[in-house]
């Protein structure tokens, strides 16, 4: 006789992260463990828009920051050792997600 796993499905939650704001949960369904991460970007966007408004029309040094990568990508890119490989995934980043830019000529 095989294997049947869970005869009821489960699901175990891990709550959020402080550090990175990812809210992970795990589901025992028959015989497999799914994990399922996910965050708010809602409130990392908002900052985003706020700080692209608030230092429009300032110039490079004057303040600008190019943009704001959410902790929970931060988290992945700061584990990257090589700093020319750090800095193709910040870019990386930014072109995948220009919403997260701050300044709006930095864009790819």
């Amino acid at each position: 006789m095989g294997k049947r796993g869970f005869e009821e499905n489960a699901v175990v939650d891990e709550g959020f992260d402080q550090a990175t704001g990812i809210h992970t949960s795990l589901s025992f369904e028959g015989d497999e463990l799914i994990t399922k991460k996910s965050w708010d970007a809602e409130p990392h966007l908002q900052h985003a828009a706020h700080a692209r408004q608030s230092t429009a029309g300032k110039r490079w040094g004057e303040g600008r920051l190019i943009g704001h990568i959410p902790p929970a990508f931060y988290a992945q890119i700061l584990v990257i050792k090589d700093k020319d490989e750090r800095k193709k995934a910040v870019k990386c980043f930014f072109a995948d997600n220009p919403a997260f830019i701050m300044f709006d000529r930095y864009k790819p």
